[in-house]
């Protein structure tokens, strides 16, 4: 049995002790859903190598306004051989793949599971491939701020960091396995709204199909003028080893309200004390834990009143 199906065993087992609360909370709207999904009807994404680790443990159908959306969580090994976990869906006769995270690990961090997916669309238009570019990179600053709202920490290159597990101690670190499992159907879900092609949209959210005849004929040059989401190349971006460094360091509770986890089911964070806006490096000794309220509310302020 190798490593990685080990990891991805052990994870898996917190996944199917844990239950969905009484509805998904996506922000303050709340979404009643059923247990279960109809036969066959969920797109599968296992590579045949090891079955579905979650089983049917994490299969649902919610009412939508446009009917019902089933969803169906799969844990498993993908065709490149890296396990992954994935939001499967069927609404309207349409069955796709929402969203999907990666089981990583990193050699300064051993035992250690990140749960990290990039945010990008890559949907295709038949319209000026600059127009449709654009239009792409719109959805996806316009998503990651939605997520941002709803407590979730992206880095700038685009990088949600969506959980950190211990195989240790068998615990995600900056999160309970019930927010998690509530946060991962319902980012998919919101995901699936925008790609806008998954066979619903969701009423709580704007249109995100695309209009042809918005735009010109792809032959009419065009003028794009949207805001440009660019790769930082600079030490701003915390890498996932120290990330866990700092959870560790500081007893996995944030530093300026106490709040951890397991006691206040919040989401922690790893922030610059110092912005790196202000000058600030990414350094250990300028490094802190912080629930997702209490980053939103510093944004670039320098903090000092630590618990």
């Amino acid at each position: 049995m190798d490593q990685s199906f080990k990891n991805a065993k052990l994870f898996s087992e917190i996944l199917l002790d844990t239950t969905l609360s009484e509805n998904l909370n996506i922000g303050m709207f709340k979404l009643g859903y059923k247990n279960g999904v109809s036969t066959n009807t969920i797109l599968t994404k296992n590579s045949g190598l090891h079955d579905n680790l979650l089983k049917k443990k994490h299969d649902y159908t919610f009412p939508i306004m446009d009917g019902e959306l089933e969803i169906s969580l799969e844990l498993c090994e993908s065709r490149n051989y890296q396990y992954r976990l994935f939001c499967n869906s069927s609404s309207n006769g349409i069955k796709g793949m929402l969203f999907m995270l990666n089981l990583d690990t990193q050699k300064d961090a051993k035992g250690i599971i990140f749960l990290t997916q990039k945010i990008k669309f890559v949907d295709r238009y038949k319209v000026n491939s600059k127009l449709a570019s654009e239009y792409r990179r719109n959805k996806q600053l316009i998503f990651t701020n939605y997520l941002r709202k709803l407590g979730l920490e992206i880095t700038d290159n685009n990088d949600l960091i969506f959980g950190i597990f211990d195989t240790k101690t068998k615990r995600l670190l900056n999160t309970t396995p019930e927010k998690f499992i509530n946060d991962f159907i319902a980012i998919s879900i919101i995901k699936g709204h925008f790609m806008a092609n998954k066979g619903y949209e969701l009423e709580i959210l704007p249109s995100y199909k695309f209009d042809y005849n918005l735009y010109e004929s792809k032959d009419h040059e065009i003028e794009v003028k949207s805001i440009k989401m660019t790769i930082s190349k600079t030490n701003r971006v915390i890498p996932l080893g120290i990330r866990y460094k700092i959870l560790e360091r500081d007893n996995g509770e944030c530093k300026l309200c106490g709040k951890n986890p397991e006691r206040n089911g919040v989401i922690l964070h790893i922030d610059h004390i110092l912005p790196y806006s202000l000058g600030g490096l990414t350094a250990m000794d300028n490094l802190q834990t912080l629930c997702s309220d209490c980053n939103i509310g510093k944004s670039n302020k320098f903090q000092t009143n630590w618990i």
